[in-house]
């Protein structure tokens, strides 16, 4: 990405034929992510769309009826209904108090009541992952209705983890942690370019990148293939721009991979996008 005078503008990154070269690419743009001691794992050949574990997918108006073994992961149907379950409780009566040390009273009354936010800026939480708990060795290998649900409150910026009972459709406990910032979902690396595409000195630049090697118009984020990870405001210590992304852990902020089907690259590795406060910014090396 470089400076035009006009505002910042991307280059693209071409994807040369052949498994070495391509391999030989992804290493080079590991080397300028370490420059800002920033990891990532981009699968096989090619950078992999996120896992989808965002905002939940219209579920039935009752849990799963088939409840799998503990043992087990959460069936897709299981998945769905639980983030729903855990979404919902927030607006719900009698949901179980939450936890989470000198904010517990406070963390309380957010559980109850109907200020939770997601990525984007609609009602509740962000749903994250779900999966179904650990349980003693000891304990019985009936089947288990329950299951455990990560969502982040945009609107606290707190980590949400939520035990659900799928069968009654109940939370049975709720804790909330500040500073913790899991992997963003796909839902959120969405929301992260949306981001990037309204800010008038990076939009346009993405807008053209993608424009001059397909020859359309880039109008969702839909038609990028994304990969996405936290950042830390402490990764960024003594390189230009750190100011501008000093509260990033406290805010949910991301970095993100962006290719465009057909094996090509727009370079976003300067770019950090804030969720929480919704804004971009462009940091140096």
């Amino acid at each position: 990405m470089t400076d035009n005078g006009n505002g910042w503008v991307m280059r693209d990154n071409a994807t040369h034929k052949g498994a070495a070269e391509t391999r030989g690419r992804r290493h080079r743009r590991w080397r300028v992510s370490a420059a800002l001691g920033l990891t990532a794992v981009l699968a096989g050949g090619a950078i992999a769309a996120l896992r989808t574990a965002g905002s939940p997918a219209p579920a039935p108006s009752h849990p799963a009826a088939a409840i799998a073994s503990h043992a087990g992961r959460l069936t897709p149907d299981e998945s769905r209904a639980a983030s729903r379950i855990a979404v919902d409780a927030a607006t719900r009566p009698g949901t179980a108090p939450a936890r989470g040390g000198q904010d517990a009273k406070k963390d309380a009354r957010k559980d109850t009541g109907s200020g939770e936010r997601n990525a984007a800026g609609g009602s509740g939480a962000e749903p994250l992952d779900t999966r179904r708990p650990p349980r003693a060795k000891s304990a019985s290998s009936a089947p288990d209705g329950r299951a455990e649900v990560q969502l982040y409150d945009y609107a606290s910026d707190t980590l949400i983890t939520r035990l659900v009972d799928l069968r009654a459709g109940t939370v049975l406990d709720s804790a909330r942690q500040r500073g913790v910032q899991p992997p963003p979902t796909l839902a959120e690396a969405r929301e992260a370019v949306k981001i990037v595409l309204a800010d008038r000195r990076l939009g346009p630049g993405m807008r053209d990148s993608y424009a001059s090697q397909t020859g359309r118009r880039l109008t969702s984020p839909s038609q990028l293939l994304l990969q996405g990870m936290s950042f830390l405001g402490s990764r960024a210590k003594g390189v230009d721009g750190a100011r501008q992304v000093s509260r990033c852990g406290e805010h949910r902020c991301v970095q993100l991979f962006v290719r465009i089907p057909g094996g090509k690259w727009i370079d976003t590795s300067r770019i950090v996008i804030d969720l929480s406060a919704r804004h971009a910014a462009v940091i140096g090396l």
